[in-house]
Order: structure tokens, then C-alpha cells, then sequence
């Protein structure tokens, strides 16, 4: 695990990931169209194939974590700005709802399963 911090192929990705993450938040701010959101989300997992194919020397554990590394960032980054987005929309229309910390919990688990399915092959495809 410390080995894959020190990695320049993980911090690498990490940036590809900021950078898919304004990707995905632009995306959903400006397309009325959801599965808009499905290119974004093939092209971020495009560009990190791209970089980690530059580190084929790496095993497939640093390479499924450093693209792991880079998805958690754009979701997480795309995540937290629909929170904002939902709860100031909800506010301006007067509903006060509380979505609870299991469903939450429920959501983010599963699009980190999702993540780590596509990433995965991401790595292999990289290797």
C-alpha cells in the first residue's frame, strides 16, 4: 500500500481524475441530458488506460490502485457537487428532506463497486 503512494503513475492519476471530475461536474451543470454523463465517464477511464500504459512495467495491483485512485477523485469531486446542487434546488423549492447516512453509505458502495469493475479493466487493458 505505501508502495503505491510513492508512485508517479498514482499521483498522475490523480490529476487525470481532477480533471475527469470537472469534467463530470461541468457536464452535469450544463447537459439536460443524463446519459450525457456516460462519454465523460468513458473518457476518463480512456485517459487513465492512456497514462498507465506509459508504466507497463508497474504489477496490476499498482495499476488497479493508481486508476482506482483516479476514478474515487472524479466521482467523489462529481458526487459532492450534486449533493450542493440537490440540496440548494431542494431549499429554493421549500422540500426539506434529509436523505439518511445509509443511503449515502448504500450509493457510494456501489458506484465504488462500479469503479472498481471498470478500473480493473482498465488495468488489464493498460498492462
Amino acid at each position: 500500500m505505501s508502495r503505491l503512494f510513492g508512485e508517479p503513475a498514482f499521483a498522475r492519476a490523480l490529476v487525470v481524475g481532477c480533471f475527469g471530475g470537472v469534467g463530470l461536474v461541468l457536464t452535469t451543470f450544463y447537459s439536460r441530458r443524463g446519459p450525457l454523463i456516460f462519454p465523460v465517464y468513458a473518457a476518463l477511464l480512456a485517459s487513465l488506460a492512456v497514462l498507465l500504459a506509459r508504466f507497463a512495467d508497474l504489477p496490476f495491483a499498482i495499476r488497479l490502485g493508481s486508476a482506482l485512485g483516479g476514478f474515487v477523485v472524479a466521482a467523489g469531486m462529481h458526487y459532492v457537487a450534486v449533493l450542493t446542487h440537490a440540496n440548494r434546488e431542494r431549499h429554493r423549492l421549500g422540500i426539506f428532506v434529509n436523505i439518511a447516512l445509509a443511503g449515502h453509505i448504500r450509493r457510494l458502495s456501489l458506484l465504488l463497486l462500479l469503479g472498481l469493475i471498470a478500473c480493473a479493466g482498465v488495468a488489464f487493458v493498460s498492462s
